[in-house]
């Protein structure tokens, strides 16, 4: 049965070699995938958090980006407002997704009427007022502005286990129903200062697998245009198994753009350079691929202090995914070497090496077909973990 599976899938993948060969040659489609592959890496997304002073916006961009408060990259967390001038902290993985914090707004230093001006609202893609309490002017008139930019922007309500903290000591407490008075009073305000109907995200800055924060990511990324899309769809943490599910397919598409690299590489008559290409294509992408599912130490100790698990704990879910700095050319090669398609197609191709054109020609196609086979399992391994490790989350 499983040896069926494996000639499906390689069916498949030259199927695939063959469609896109129809649009042209083999240097022409991989220099158009190498296109999209350098603008994932690259396209610059900035996310702008603003909002009162004093709110937790250095707090949230921490919690967002997957740092501890105390990391040595966080975004300070002061008792006063601490931000002077806008700041921007990268993701640890993705660092052309940036988080600027903003200074809040209302300060001696930072009038309402000159704040957006002087924070340069413009070169932001997305906006997110924080609040930890009320809707305030201020709040109303950056959504207002925000809006005549026709910019996106999210009103959060931070803090909001410290609310239902306070609920609970109420007679007749009742978790739902004081989330649901929060937000409807929230949004009551929104639309009376503001003019404005918007869903607002109620969320807790230590508790970011609770509440709306994970809806929260998903929104943000769902109406973002298509790139930046991916891009943010593949940073954040994942807390749920749509997330889990919408990696797995951009990193499918992913492994095909790499997979016509080493076809590139491949065509090129020269010994052993296919073999080379395609190793160290697979050091970048096997990181990658523990990066994108939280596969290392830095999202997994993150996920532990957030939900009180036990690091340790949440790593044994881990199970067929090597970490991240454990990967090298040694552990790919040793990889590859228990592949028996992988063995064959090598002999094959140094054999074929000597004779310029059927060489060329089986180089090309063998590395795609290798490529897309190999990180393919490598996949399904990363998504079972990725899996495992939510499970442990979950319970």
């Amino acid at each position: 049965m499983g040896n069926l599976a494996v000639k499906d899938n390689l069916r498949r993948e030259f199927e695939d070699l063959r469609s896109d060969l129809n649009q042209g040659s083999i240097p022409k489609v991989a220099a158009e995938y190498q296109k999209c592959l350098n603008e994932m890496q690259n396209l610059p997304l900035d996310i702008a958090v603003t909002g009162d002073a004093g709110v937790g916006k250095s707090s949230f961009i921490n919690a967002f980006r997957g740092v501890k408060d105390d990391d040595n990259d966080a975004a300070e967390v002061a008792a006063v407002e601490g931000t002077k001038v806008p700041k921007a902290y990268p993701y640890p993985s993705f660092p052309n997704i940036k988080l600027w914090d903003l200074p809040g707004i209302g300060t001696l230093k930072f009038r309402a009427a000159e704040y957006m001006k002087k924070v340069q609202f413009e070169r932001y893609d997305v906006f997110l007022i924080i609040t930890s309490d009320r809707f305030t002017e201020n709040s109303a008139l950056l959504a207002k502005e925000i809006q005549k930019m026709k910019k996106k922007f999210y009103y959060v309500r931070a803090r909001i286990d410290e609310s239902i903290k306070n609920e609970s000591r109420k007679r007749d407490f009742n978790e739902m129903e004081a989330l649901s008075a929060i937000r409807k009073h929230c949004e009551g305000v929104l639309k009376e200062s503001a003019e404005l109907s918007k869903r607002v995200f109620l969320i807790s800055n230590h508790h970011a697998h609770m509440y709306d924060f994970p809806l929260l990511q998903e929104r943000m990324a769902a109406e973002l245009p298509d790139h930046k899309k991916q891009i943010l769809t593949l940073a954040v943490h994942i807390f749920s198994e749509n997330e889990l599910m919408k990696k797995k397919e951009l990193m499918k598409a992913y492994i095909k753009k790499l997979a016509w690299v080493s076809c590139t590489c491949g065509a090129v008559p020269l010994p052993g350079l296919s073999v080379a290409c395609d190793v160290g294509i697979f050091v970048d992408a096997l990181k990658h691929f523990c990066h994108v599912f939280g596969l290392d130490d830095r999202s997994l100790r993150f996920l532990a202090r957030q939900t009180g698990k036990e690091f340790e704990e949440l790593k044994s879910a881990i199970k067929k995914t090597p970490l991240p700095n454990t990967i090298n050319a040694e552990l790919v090669f040793s990889l590859l070497m228990k592949s028996s398609l992988w063995v064959t197609v090598s002999v094959v191709e140094l054999a074929l090496d000597v004779i310029p054109v059927l060489g060329s020609l089986f180089g090309g196609g063998s590395s795609y077909v290798v490529t897309c086979h190999f990180l393919n399992s490598f996949l399904d391994d990363a998504v079972e973990d990725a899996q495992n490790v939510l499970a442990k989350l979950l319970e």
